[in-house]
């Protein structure tokens, strides 16, 4: 995977999350890199084997870590978790 500047992925950024209050790094994982499938907290289904979606990582809290649809992740603060 391509490394961009620090020696970090490319597909790596950080936010802050309004909805939470907490800061996180948000991964993409590439449909080759998805070797498991994961519950998405945003709606509540499986994220297959073999789909792209993204790792959101609360910043200190690495055992918080979450796998979530790109489209849950972009909507959350509209709809409630697990909808």
């Amino acid at each position: 995977m391509p490394r961009a500047a620090g020696g970090r992925d490319a597909g790596t950024r950080f936010t802050h999350d309004p909805t939470t209050g907490t800061s996180a790094e948000v991964r993409r994982v590439q449909p080759y890199e998805a070797r498991k499938t994961y519950r998405c907290p945003g709606c509540n289904q499986e994220i297959a084997e073999g789909v792209a979606h993204v790792v959101v990582v609360p910043l200190g809290e690495p055992g918080e870590r979450r796998h979530w649809h790109h489209g849950c992740w972009a909507h959350r603060s509209g709809r409630p978790p697990g909808r």
